[in-house]
Parts: structure tokens; sequence; C-alpha cells
């Protein structure tokens, strides 16, 4: 058997909804490959006054609704395939939340870890020069991803006005607030997410307070997803970082679990020092320390994983206890695991919905760059709970139309939507 790799997982769920789409002849094949791959060795002087290159790219992959969007990542590992479907699957997200851009995304193989941030701001500044033909706030909008931040964003919008003696705020999101950022954009993705999930327990008649949370990743995401869902009454029964996670089944205080990991560096920080425990106070406390591997088979009934991909497979699908998992991090479950979950009757609302608050956001930021305005935080929240929301009853009704899953209905909107607007353009 060939192995998955994910833009082969992308390619499943696209191929099997474009069969259910039946689309006549020809027009399949432009959501194949991306419109453009650019890719080039960045070289900086590092620090000791050596040279050094990285390879990085910009993978775009269309652009029929409106300007590239995406994230730039710099890390080791990040490689072409991973990019190609981290574009693809942009492109369905920007089109299911119905905010006027294509997908992309970027990336640069370096592990900024080991450099000084002098060094990485050099990168930063030799990625926009490297693409900046390729980039603008009408051609391809970048914004914050693995390993890159607000910080980066300013010093990477600085050296486009440099290389254009322009003023484009808009060209970039994720940028800090007093160098063009928009209120709400750290806590969109969760916030998103949680709309959601209010509204999917609203319909469905449930009670908060009787459904248990278990979230895998305590990131940006998981932790302030953890503190909505806090004060909204849901039980939060384990959480987990990448050093391992803790598990009670009457609930745990994500508030406290923060403030502990912001002072230890870890989620299981008020119990443990590394791999020592107070086993005493655990038990007092009714708490155990839980493995992310085992977080994900626990008794609950809301699975939310908001770090990796690929955690959801076909080895532990079938011992997932959740009814219902929300997408929060990218791609986590893979088109072989979601045959055993629906199988299962368990609901998984999908990363290309789930986690879309994030780019809603930069699409505000976006508007507000090209204006000159700066909206409150009240109105961007009332606005993202808004699109949000649109895009969650435009799936649902496509599921319950088409009895599609919850993945493929969010692929089956975002795909009609780009095919109206190339068809619009004279593309097919």
């Amino acid at each position: 058997m060939a192995t998955s790799t994910p833009y082969t997982r992308f390619q499943t769920t696209l191929h099997k909804v474009l069969t259910h789409l039946d689309l006549e002849d020809g027009s399949n094949e432009l959501f194949n490959e991306p419109q453009y791959i650019h890719k080039n060795d960045i070289t900086i002087t590092r620090d000791d006054g050596s040279t050094q290159a990285y390879h990085a790219f910009r993978v775009q992959f269309n652009n029929a609704r409106g300007p590239f969007k995406g994230g730039i990542r710099f890390h080791q590992d990040a490689d072409e395939d991973e990019v190609k479907a981290l574009a693809a699957l942009m492109a369905i997200k920007t089109a299911v939340v119905n905010i006027p851009f294509g997908g992309a995304k970027g990336g640069v193989q370096v592990n900024p870890k080991e450099l000084t941030k002098a060094e990485v701001q050099r990168i930063a500044r030799e990625y926009v020069k490297t693409f900046q033909d390729h980039l603008g706030p009408d051609i391809d909008c970048p914004a914050p991803d693995v390993n890159t931040n607000p910080g980066i964003m300013a010093w990477m919008r600085d050296e486009y006005e440099q290389l254009t003696h322009t003023y484009s705020p808009a060209m970039i999101t994720g940028k800090p607030l007093e160098f063009g950022g928009s209120l709400g954009r750290d806590t969109a993705t969760a916030r998103g997410g949680f709309f959601i999930l209010q509204e999917m327990v609203d319909r469905l008649a449930l009670e908060p307070r009787e459904l248990k949370v278990a979230l895998q990743g305590f990131g940006n995401a998981g932790a302030h997803m953890a503190k909505y869902l806090h004060e909204a009454g849901y039980n939060i029964v384990a959480v987990s970082d990448s050093q391992g996670g803790i598990y009670s089944p009457e609930g745990l205080d994500p508030v406290r679990i923060y403030k502990y990991k912001q002072k230890t560096g870890s989620v299981t920080g008020e119990y443990c020092e590394g791999s020592v425990c107070d086993i005493d106070r655990m038990k007092l406390d009714n708490v155990k320390t839980i493995s992310n591997e085992a977080l994900l088979e626990c008794d609950c009934d809301i699975l939310i994983p908001a770090a990796l991909d690929n955690v959801i497979t076909e080895e532990n699908a079938g011992k997932i206890q959740a009814k219902y998992v929300l997408e929060l991090a990218n791609g986590p479950t893979t088109p072989e695991a979601d045959d055993i979950l629906e199988k299962n009757g368990v609901r998984v609302i999908p990363d290309v919905l789930a986690n879309a608050g994030g780019v809603t956001v930069s699409y505000f930021e976006w508007s507000q760059g090209r204006s000159g305005e700066q909206w409150t935080a009240d109105i961007v929240d009332e606005r993202l709970k808004r699109v949000i929301l649109d895009a969650y009853k435009a799936v649902r009704r496509e599921a319950r139309r088409q009895d599609m899953t919850y993945r493929e209905a969010a692929f089956s909107v975002g795909i009609k939507r780009m095919m109206d607007a190339m068809r619009l353009r004279g593309w097919i």
C-alpha cells in the first residue's frame, strides 16, 4: 500500500466528494494540483559571519475567489507535500466561510529554536525578498503559522514596504495590534470553534454541564477553547500538551492549569516535576496523568484535537468513546479513521469548518488594513459569530441534503463556491 501523506489524505476526501458531485468532464483536474508552487533557497549570514541556506517555498493552490491566503511556517520538517496539503485545505476553508480569499501556504525548512532572534529576522526578511513578486494585498496575503508570530509578520510587512515603496498594512495578517493587527485575532480559532460547538449543543438540546470534554493540545487554540468551555459550564475531564496530560472524571479547572503551565511549562505542573509526581495530592484531587494517546480514547462526550495532525488513525479510531469530535488542529483525522468514526456514529466537525475562525479574523484584519479602520473587540466577535455560524449552517444543510459526513459536506460547499467563481472567470 502506498504511504499516506498529507496531500494524498486531502485528495482522498476531495475525490470522494468530486465523484459525488458528478462535475462535468475536465473540471475535476482544476483541484488536483496547486496553480503555482514557488520554491527557492534563501541564504542568510549567521551571527558568527558564516552563511547558511534554507529551502523555502510558497504554494498557491487557487485564487478564483480572491487573493491567495495562508500562513508561513518555520519548521525543520516542513516539506512541499505538507505545505501543498495545507494550501489546498485553506482554499476549501476560505470558501466554506465565504470570505473573498483563495488558499496558500508557505514554509522555510529551519528550526528557529536553534537561531538567534536576529537570525530569525534575517530569514523573515529574506523570505519576503525572495517571493516579493508573488506577495501583496491583492495577490497573496500571508499569516503566522507554526513557529511564526506577530513580530515576524511585522518584519515581513516592513520588508515588503521597503522593497515596494508602499504603505501596505493589508499585505500580511497576524501582525501586532500597534502595527495594523486586529483585536480578537489571538483567540479567533478557539472562538470560532466554540461558537460552532455551542450551536450544535443547543440544537441537540444537550446540557453543557452533563458533557465531558477532552482536549489534546494546550497551546493558543486549546488553552483558549478550554477557558471558553469552562466558563460555559462544560465539564473538562482531560487536557494535554506535548509532555503529557492529566485526567479527572470530576473535572479540571483550565484556568488553574494554564497558570501552572505558564509557571512550569507543562499542564501537569501542579502535580508533577518532570516525571516525578505527587501521588498523594493527585489522589486527593482524583487526578491521574494520561498520555496524549490515551487521552484520545478516554471516557468523554466531546473530543477536541487541538495540536498535531494525523493523531486519529485507523489504529485508534475504533477505540474513541467520544460522540463528537471538533477538529481545532489541521488534519488530525485520517480518511481511514473518518470511515470508522462514521460507522460508529461519531460526528466529526472538520478542521476546514471548526478552526476557520482564525482565517475569518485574518480577513477582518485585511479589511481593516485596506480601509484604515480599527474595529472594536465586540464588533470582531459579533461578525465572527455571524460568519462562522452561517458556514456551519451551510455545511449542516449540505450534509443532510446529500447524506454526507460533515467533512464531505464542507468540501462540497467549498468546491461548489470555488467552481462558481471559476465559471464566472471563464476558467471552465
